[in-house]
């Protein structure tokens, strides 16, 4: 095996004392990082941009960036610090329960060789502990900060411990259900991709082909999370197992059973809609709830920025980071407009402060209004209206249909931003017409395009003396549109009647009924009855 320091994710073990009796003599908690009180595990969570007054004198394009930095910022909150210890509860009685090649352990690779033998991923009869279920669920609505803070909170953790004997401890493991749907075998090749990732020199994809039938494949995952002492397997989204049509009871069951065979935690993640997901099996149910697990609904307010509510604090964190010249102040009535627009979400809160910011920078007015902020929402984050306006009303039936709407990425909105002032992504945009560089520059380019120097020169000149164009591309788009002749003046086309010749036609000529049914106001079919080239249905049909 390489050394741990070849692998960026594994560390040698440093063992701490631990006070605790059940979790004394035990090397799995000892290598964790120590215990934290809440002022220690708030520093750990904590993450704002680096800001100072000083910066908003900065450049346009640096203070642009500068904002966009709000995309990692974490308040944490007593939900974020209640978050964190559930986890680092159920890790350690979860490893409470498990020892480095105890008697329980080996047993356990005994009954897995057992099932397999038997082609099943776990043995027929489960062993039963009088141990409390530890598994848990984190259900809510979606830009609440679910998974950012989980994964802030993994942080804390290595991602892998190569203890003296070699062992490699795994103390936690995020995967994600993706967006249409993961079977069993999806799932269990997850597992083991994200272990390669981890374990030096592992290789399961090699050992385990993903042409295994899917009990064989799943019973050797459940072999690696044993063999790695993985702490807590964290199911993200798992909402997303409603698309993957019949397998998803099974993949159910399959997460339930391991996490009794293993005495390995899980925790599912995702928005409401995972509800319905975690009621198809009873035994999943009720472990999708207890372990101090919180429900992450919308930030709840006090309407009252001196009394503040979870919204509040929020909110005069975000506030204070303004890199605009001329900074809005955050008041009561600003708070609950914010409030009302995002409904206590954060990213969508995040989101418009962003824009409003960027707005304020492009159009040069280097500050923003509740009007502006109206006007995003109208427009850049017009996509998360319905949950928002669903939220508004408390309509459940709406909550249903768009409780998975999120708002558009951060690198799209700030593209948004700029093509909606692209003036500011030209190169030579700040060539106006007064500034002398213009008409050098203007014509230098129509020379390129073929058009003599004195005649570029002299179409760049008329552009800058009407002083109409505002930047390079403009002002030689209006040069060129100098170099093209003149449209030919077309005169009034001439009605048919006025220069067609009136052709003469043969008596029984059927164009004679058009004609002449537009000279006496009749119609066609009375005029050809007339020349006796038609006849009335009844008499074809020798109704006389």
């Amino acid at each position: 095996m390489n050394s741990p320091i070849s692998n960026p994710y594994c560390v040698e073990a440093r063992y701490t004392e631990q006070r605790i009796p059940q979790f004394r003599d035990n090397v799995l908690i000892s290598a964790l990082p120590p215990i934290p009180s809440d002022e220690q595990l708030a520093d750990e969570l904590f993450e704002f941009p680096v800001f100072s007054v000083a910066q908003r004198d900065w450049p346009t394009s640096e203070r642009l960036c500068m904002v966009a930095e709000l995309a990692h910022l974490l308040r944490p909150l007593q939900r974020h610090l209640n978050l964190a210890r559930a986890f680092d509860t159920l890790i350690r009685t979860g490893y409470s329960r498990r020892g480095i090649r105890s008697k329980e352990h080996i047993q356990t690779y005994q009954r897995l060789y057992d099932a397999q033998q038997e082609g099943r991923a776990f043995p027929s009869q489960m062993k039963r502990s009088a141990n409390a279920q530890l598994s848990s669920a984190l259900v809510g609505l979606p830009g609440t900060g679910k998974t950012t803070t989980v994964r802030r909170i993994f942080l804390r953790y290595p991602e892998a411990i190569i203890h003296p004997d070699g062992v490699v401890q795994i103390p936690y493991l995020h995967i994600e259900c993706p967006h249409d749907g993961i079977s069993v075998k999806g799932l269990a090749l997850s597992i083991l991709r994200k272990l390669d990732l981890l374990v030096p020199d592992a290789k399961y994809l090699e050992l385990y082909k993903p042409s295994m039938a899917a009990e064989v494949l799943l019973n050797h995952c459940a072999r690696a999370l044993h063999n790695h002492y993985v702490g807590v397997l964290v199911i993200d989204e798992i909402q997303n197992l409603r698309n993957a049509g019949k397998t998803k009871v099974s993949l159910m069951a399959a997460l339930v059973t391991s996490s009794n065979e293993l005495n390995v935690p899980i925790v599912f993640a995702g928005t409401n809609k995972a509800l319905k997901v975690l009621g198809l099996d009873g035994s999943v149910a009720r472990r999708s709830c207890g372990a101090g697990f919180p429900t992450w609904d919308a930030l709840s307010r006090s309407d009252n920025l001196d009394e503040p509510g979870e919204w509040e604090d929020f909110i005069s964190s975000l506030w204070s980071f303004q890199w605009l010249l001329k900074p809005v102040s955050l008041d009561n009535v600003m708070s609950n407009f914010v409030y009302e627009c995002c409904q206590g979400i954060p990213d969508i809160a995040v989101k418009m402060f962003m824009c409003a910011q960027w707005r304020g920078m492009l159009d040069g007015t280097e500050t923003f209004s509740i009007e502006t902020l109206a006007a995003i929402m109208s427009n850049e984050l017009s996509r998360v209206a319905p949950i928002v306006d669903a939220l508004r009303t408390g309509d459940t039936d709406a909550l249903c249909l768009y409780e998975d709407i999120t708002p558009p990425e951060f690198t799209s909105l700030l593209d948004d931003a700029l093509n909606a002032y692209e003036g500011v992504r030209q190169r030579g945009a700040a060539l106006t017409a007064g500034n002398p560089a213009l008409v050098p520059r203007v014509a230098s380019i129509l020379v390129e395009a073929g058009i003599s120097e004195d005649r570029a020169v002299s179409m760049a000149s008329k552009v800058a003396q009407e002083g109409k164009a505002v930047g390079l591309v403009e002002a030689t788009s209006a040069a060129l549109k100098l170099a093209k002749p003149p449209a030919s003046v077309r005169g009034k086309k001439k009605s048919v009647d006025d220069t067609a010749e009136v052709v003469e036609l043969a008596p029984d000529d059927y164009r004679n009924a058009i004609r002449q049914a537009n000279e006496r106001d009749t119609t066609t079919f009375d005029e050809l009855v007339a020349m006796g080239a038609a006849r009335p249905l009844h008499e074809l049909l020798g109704y006389v």
